[in-house]
């Protein structure tokens, strides 16, 4: 599995090279929910021979996108997708180099990776009115695409979003965890890229421990996506691609900072998770890093968070006490009904 952490509350996932689940024991009994994640659904081709996956259900307007955190892909949403598809038609796609999706040569930053998904909805005849959902890193690409598309974005809800400006606001907390989320992240990097070098130099093996910790995967996983993605995993360029969003996590706070966004009274829901996401024991994290990281969480977050939801006066900062950074997944019933409840808010204004 690949380490899903939260360090600056930022969703951050140390891909590949942060290593396998090697506290894993015997991997729990595979979820009926990731069912309809076993094969891709619609590959619209954004350019010559690059793919972007998308898996929808339901049916109805407004049409709901979901969007994944650094690290992850549209499974995700496993535990809320199902559920509001009974009420509207729900898309979530995988980013370049993630999922089902095809690498990309183009840098994986905000601006790029939304322009993915704006062709990828074309292509695949997806139109608005949209409600954008996105978690963690996927905040940067739900406010890019509104700020782009005011007239067919009618709601949004934000899971534990990052914030523009996170990195810079990180610095001015403690210098210090800035300095070990940018060293963790660079390790990412290297990590990911030599997954790329080792798979075109042919001397990753199946069965090796390397090439165990490069593939997509965790335990929970039904054995046949395992097979699915796998089939994938062996391009190089995927973790290139992979390496690229990581290696861009801080400039993309920066690039989506925007004094003058403005939603009106479009309806808006950010989810603030109230716990600090674990971190793996494996990363040796110092007790007065965890600690500079707890107190980013507890101040900083929620301030932040109160900002998004003030670019709408119909926009509110909804406090989760009893869960960390991946409410959709811990706390899915929570996610559904915010969705639920823009959506209505949506239909009833006439947006």
């Amino acid at each position: 599995m690949r380490y899903r952490t939260g360090i600056g509350a930022a969703a951050v996932a140390l891909l590949a090279w942060a290593g396998a689940a090697s506290g894993q024991t015997a991997p729990p009994k595979p979820d009926a929910d990731y069912l309809p994640y076993l094969k891709p659904q619609i590959l619209a081709e954004v350019a010559p021979g690059r793919k972007i996956h998308l898996i929808c259900m339901g049916e109805g307007s407004p049409t709901v996108i979901l969007t994944a955190g650094l690290g992850n892909w549209a499974e995700i949403w496993r535990k809320v997708q199902p559920a509001i598809a009974r009420k509207t038609r729900v898309c979530g796609w995988d980013r370049p180099g993630y999922g089902f999706s095809s690498p990309s040569p183009e840098p994986q930053d905000t601006a790029h990776t939304t322009a993915d998904l704006e062709a990828a909805l074309k292509v695949a005849g997806i139109r608005g009115p949209y409600i954008l959902v996105g978690h963690s890193l996927g905040g940067y690409e739900s406010l890019w695409f509104a700020d782009r598309h005011p007239r067919e974005v009618v709601g949004m809800v934000l899971v534990d979003p990052s914030f523009p400006d996170q990195h810079r606001a990180m610095e001015g907390v403690s210098p210090e965890a800035s300095k070990f989320e940018d060293s963790f992240m660079a390790a990412g990097v290297i990590g990911l890229k030599g997954c790329a070098s080792a798979l075109r130099a042919g001397t990753l093996k199946a069965g090796d421990p390397v090439m165990t910790r490069c593939l997509q995967g965790d335990p929970a996983f039904p054995p046949a996506l395992t097979e699915s993605l796998h089939a994938v995993d062996l391009e190089p360029a995927r973790y290139e691609t992979q390496a690229s969003l990581v290696d861009r996590f801080a400039a993309d706070s920066a690039m989506v900072v925007d004094p003058h966004r403005n939603y009106g009274q479009m309806p808006l829901i950010v989810l603030t998770a109230g716990q600090v996401q674990a971190l793996p024991p494996e990363m040796h994290v110092p007790p007065v890093m965890v600690a500079a990281l707890a107190e980013f969480q507890h101040t900083t977050w929620p301030r932040a968070h109160d900002a998004l939801a003030a670019l709408s006066t119909h926009g509110r900062n909804v406090m989760v006490p009893d869960s960390s950074h991946y409410i959709q997944t811990l706390k899915p019933q929570l996610v559904i009904e915010s969705v639920d409840s823009v959506i209505d808010a949506a239909r009833g204004s006439g947006r």
